[in-house]
């Protein structure tokens, strides 16, 4: 199979949340600090109701502060990481070709040609419009789906769960 796409901040952006959701303890973690961190707002302005005293309203003002900006860093930072590797990668901004077979993985661009075997690969996930593949486990190479057919789609994501064996959790 072979597809031609031109990678965008976005795909790097969705292939980050795909990154990050692949292992199940991450999915946890996040999962929990966001119920504390809902939790730290009705907390705080309770507190500031209950005791209208200016330490507690100062107390609840540093509670809601840190909330408010935690949930901006939660939404901000991924979208922030995806547009700087985007715009950090040379061969990102161009369009490339992947050819994908059970040997492997070959990438053709205007900066380089590779072929990879798929059993240099530890892991793949699938987002709404991306899929990840990850050659280490902090880097993960973005394909998005809108370069494949339906037919394709099918097949590239059925080659990956043939050929990409899952490490041991």
């Amino acid at each position: 199979m072979r597809v031609t796409f031109q990678l965008t901040a976005d795909d790097y952006y969705r292939g980050l949340l795909a990154w990050r959701n692949l292992k199940a303890w991450r999915r946890w973690l996040l999962r929990c600090a966001y119920f504390l961190m809902s939790l730290a707002i009705p907390v705080g302005v309770l507190l500031a109701l209950v005791r209208p005293d200016p330490q507690p309203i100062k107390i609840s003002a540093e509670i809601l502060g840190f909330a408010a900006l935690w949930f901006t860093y939660m939404w901000a930072a991924p979208r922030l990481s995806g547009r700087r590797q985007f715009r950090g990668s040379p061969s990102a901004q161009s369009p490339m070709t992947i050819e994908a077979s059970d040997a492997g993985l070959a990438v053709h661009s205007t900066h380089g040609e590779s072929k990879v075997s798929w059993s240099a690969y530890m892991a793949w996930a699938e987002a709404k419009s991306v899929f990840v593949i990850l050659p280490q486990p902090r880097i993960y190479v973005p394909i998005p789906k809108r370069a494949f057919t339906d037919e394709q789609l099918n097949e590239f994501r059925e080659l990956l769960r043939r050929t990409i064996k899952p490490q041991p959790k």
